[in-house]
């Protein structure tokens, strides 16, 4: 039977950046959680703006945020994994002399930037709905960083390419979005976030199932007896997963949580 099911958000439930997603998900959860079916949002996004979609179910459900690095329930920090701040420091020189990124640092308490241009704070903190600050420096806040995010302006790969041989060593570096590259300690996975759950509840991989879009979601989806990727995902994600939903577009996770939900009931 199935009892934890996680989901990616941007790509696999709403538009990358969006926030709306039907109401009737938020029903569909609820009554998996009432037959004893845990839960997880799983995301690149800071938990706050995870909140900003799942704040009605806060208090039952798990944020899986910054893919992985913080684990929170009802506003509760269960895990947070940091990133070594002398590296963090010495990469952060170097990445402020790349162009076309804007360097997002995370925190549990927010995200911060110290870039200059106001439609990337539009972005981030009307857009996602993230908390967080503008502020002067942020190398000041890389005791406390739990993932670095680079928005890149002409597509993720560009920047991922300059910078991933020279840091794979030292950093856990994967694409999270179509102008989005992800930078956390290498404990710091969705897959080993669902390993956390699956440990804390004594849930096998076989009793679970995960969505997602992005190659960020590969470990995921490792830790998964079934898994489903969106059928806007590229063929390397749809091979990882095996399974294919429909798009958000389509409500596809959804119309999947539907078929679990009956199958949980009819094993009960």
């Amino acid at each position: 039977m199935i009892r934890l099911i996680t989901s990616d958000i941007d790509g696999t439930l709403v538009p990358e950046g969006g926030n709306y997603v039907n109401p009737e998900y938020m029903v569909v959860i609820r009554k998996l959680l009432d037959l004893g079916v845990q839960f997880g949002a799983a995301s690149g996004r800071h938990v706050s703006g995870i909140d900003a979609i799942f704040h009605e179910l806060s208090d039952r459900i798990y944020y899986l945020g910054d893919n992985g690095a913080c684990i929170q329930k009802n506003k509760e920090t269960e895990k947070e994994i940091l990133l070594d701040r002398e590296d963090l420091l010495l990469l952060l020189e170097e990445l402020k002399d790349i162009p076309g990124q804007h360097l997002l640092l995370s925190t549990r308490d927010g995200y911060y930037t110290d870039d200059k241009n106001e439609t990337f704070w539009h972005l981030i903190f009307d857009e996602y709905q993230c908390g967080g600050r503008v502020v002067e420096h942020i190398e000041n806040y890389a005791d406390s960083c739990i993932k670095l995010s680079l928005y890149c302006e002409n597509g993720a790969r560009e920047i991922y390419d300059q910078i991933y041989e020279q840091w794979k060593d030292r950093f856990a570096i994967n694409v999270s979005g179509a102008r989005w590259v992800d930078i956390n300690d290498f404990e710091s996975t969705k897959g080993k976030a669902v390993r956390w759950l699956q440990e804390k509840y004594a849930i096998t991989p076989e009793e679970t199932v995960v969505f997602g879009d992005n190659y960020n979601d590969i470990s995921m989806m490792e830790q998964a007896g079934r898994s489903y990727a969106s059928e806007l995902s590229h063929p390397d994600i749809k091979s990882a997963a095996g399974r294919v939903a429909a798009s958000y577009e389509k409500d596809g996770v959804l119309e999947v949580l539907k078929q679990i939900l009956e199958e949980v009931r009819s094993e009960r």
